[in-house]
């Protein structure tokens, strides 16, 4: 009996233990829980860049100015995506490509918003 309820026990606690748990990806060392972090990751670094343009994007008075913006984004998305592609090129076919390919675009965007950032403070100054 005794045995019985040390396995019930067991099983208990297997069943509703820590593995159970959500699990942050980026605490995890396999390709498939590098690729949910890197997608996590760059959504956050996205949604970043994106509040910071638009808060660049109603500083500009100038409609001239506010075009120049709008074109210079696209065309550096258009650049964050070829560069990514090129870095990550001897990857392709790999478990691993789209791990490089989204740190690529992580640390661009990241840069991104920094100088739309700076952009900011100038026009503040």
């Amino acid at each position: 009996m005794k045995l019985f309820a040390l396995a019930a026990l067991l099983l208990v606690f297997v069943s509703h233990g820590p593995q159970n748990q959500q699990k942050d990806p980026c605490q995890g060392e396999t390709t498939a829980e590098m690729k949910m972090c890197a997608a996590k990751r760059y959504k956050q670094a996205d949604d970043e860049l994106n509040v910071t343009y638009r808060r660049l994007m109603a500083k500009l008075d100038d409609a001239g100015h506010r075009t120049s913006l709008k074109t210079a984004q696209q065309n550096w998305l258009k650049y964050r995506d070829s560069n990514c592609d090129f870095e990550s090129y001897l990857n392709r076919g790999g478990s691993i490509y789209s791990v490089i390919a989204g740190e690529c675009m992580i640390s661009m965007t990241e840069s991104r918003t920094k100088e739309l950032e700076e952009e900011i403070k100038q026009l503040d100054q």
